[in-house]
């Protein structure tokens, strides 16, 4: 009698493979835990905007220009990895993180931290100019030379990005509004608001820091 032909037989030899295989799989193939694997920290919109405001103020910022920063650079998707290695929300490069003293450039608030820390950076090393910071920023100090935006298209496209983005996401200052009765038409109104000034061209405030956010 044919012992191998019979339907017993297969369903055995059958189930000899699968427990050979799935030994294989675990011998070969490592399990990855939970520990090893990459967990990176996903914060809340309301985390992230108080991170924002909190890093914009420590380094004398103005908060809008670094949503329009991370608006242009990652539109807010908190673990996106460019072709280059640039990580987060503010891109940030593993060399520039590590300059930057940013320990897990993965975290989201500390990557803020490091973008806002390079921001300020940039802006003293360009003594305010804006624009010169922006490209600095995305194309490298090295290549900002001679007080001008470099000929570099995707650089000069991103700082119009950012500075168009910085004036849609700018509160626009509160005026002054006469009450009604109180038209001082034809005479210089004293009380009006001052010009606004620029915010990012102060030097960072040596204020405390409170735990958790240094």
């Amino acid at each position: 009698m044919n012992w191998s032909a019979t339907p017993i037989f297969r369903r055995a030899a059958r189930v000899v493979g699968i427990g050979v295989l799935a030994l294989l799989t675990v011998v070969v193939v490592p399990i990855t835990t939970t520990s090893e694997a990459e967990n990176p920290l996903h914060y809340s919109k309301q985390d992230i905007r108080r991170a924002i405001v909190f890093y914009a103020k420590r380094y004398h910022l103005d908060p809008a220009l670094l949503r329009a920063v991370i608006k242009a650079e990652s539109d807010f998707r908190q673990h996106v990895v460019s072709k280059k290695g640039a990580v987060g929300l503010m891109q940030l490069t593993p060399d520039t993180a590590a300059t930057l003293r940013v320990a897990n450039v993965h975290d989201s608030i500390e990557n803020i931290r490091g973008g806002a820390k390079q921001l300020r950076y940039l802006l003293n090393l360009y003594r305010g100019d804006l624009k010169l910071a922006l490209a600095a920023y995305n194309a490298g100090v090295h290549r900002v030379k001679g007080h001008q935006v470099p000929r570099i298209r995707e650089t000069r496209l991103y700082v119009r990005k950012v500075l168009r983005y910085y004036h849609q996401l700018r509160v626009p200052p509160k005026r002054f509004r006469e009450k009604p009765g109180n038209s001082l038409s034809g005479r210089n109104d004293s009380r009006r608001m001052p010009r606004e000034s620029r915010p990012w061209t102060s030097s960072p405030s040596t204020a405390d820091v409170p735990a958790g956010l240094a």
